[in-house]
């Protein structure tokens, strides 16, 4: 039982949501190893999304203090909550409880998450600059980042429905990037320089959204 239960934890891991590297190679790692301890365990995949869900919010709340010190600390607290956002689909999979409120439970948390860190970090840089200038930066990225998720989820899922490929769509995918995401929050949180993280999700995050819209037009 136990080596038929390691086996559908990595023939479960990875989606095509994954990043190439990061999210392969290091977190997918991380996650099969804690779903094959969850799934023996009573915990419940909507459970587990609400840890995740919690350590994302720890994680803003973190990053509204500013300064090298509390940055570190909500980019790691962050880390561990995208581990969790992988387990859940991992356990629900390996316990055949998967369900359409599950994944939408998991989209929405996404979105929150996201949301939370850019409104900590937004609050921390606003403190430190004092500029409205900076409310409407986070603002943008926040809804940027959020439509983003939403969209993209959207659109794979009829995508798969309709089992439809084409050019547009791959460079969308490569456009939609989840290491780029990653290495810019790491690089800024190491040069405790989160403006920027604010500033190229903002421009980013929005161009590829409309990009996305425009040329996959929900129907």
């Amino acid at each position: 039982m136990q080596i038929k239960a390691e086996r559908k934890i990595y023939q479960s891991l990875g989606t095509s949501s994954d990043s190439p590297i990061i999210d392969k190679y290091i977190i997918r790692k991380l996650s099969g190893l804690i779903s094959g301890l969850l799934s023996r365990t009573p915990v419940t995949p909507n459970q587990i999304t609400i840890i995740s869900l919690l350590l994302g919010i720890i994680s803003g709340y973190f990053f509204s203090f500013g300064g090298y010190t509390h940055n570190i600390t909500a980019g790691l607290i962050f880390f561990l909550s995208v581990v969790f956002d992988q387990c859940d689909g991992e356990v629900a999979r390996l316990k055949h409880t998967e369900s359409e409120f599950g994944r939408t439970l998991d989209i929405i948390v996404d979105a929150i998450v996201n949301a939370a860190i850019v409104a900590g970090i937004t609050c921390a840089v606003y403190k430190a600059v004092g500029s409205g200038f900076i409310i409407i930066i986070g603002f943008l990225a926040m809804s940027g980042i959020s439509i983003s998720i939403l969209l993209t989820t959207y659109y794979d899922h009829e995508s798969k429905k309709s089992e439809k490929s084409n050019s547009t769509k791959e460079w969308l995918d490569k456009l939609n990037n989840k290491d780029f995401f990653y290495v810019i929050m790491f690089v800024c949180i190491l040069l405790n320089q989160m403006i920027w993280f604010l500033l190229i999700m903002a421009i980013g995050t929005n161009i590829y959204w409309i990009v996305h819209k425009t040329t996959h037009p929900i129907r």
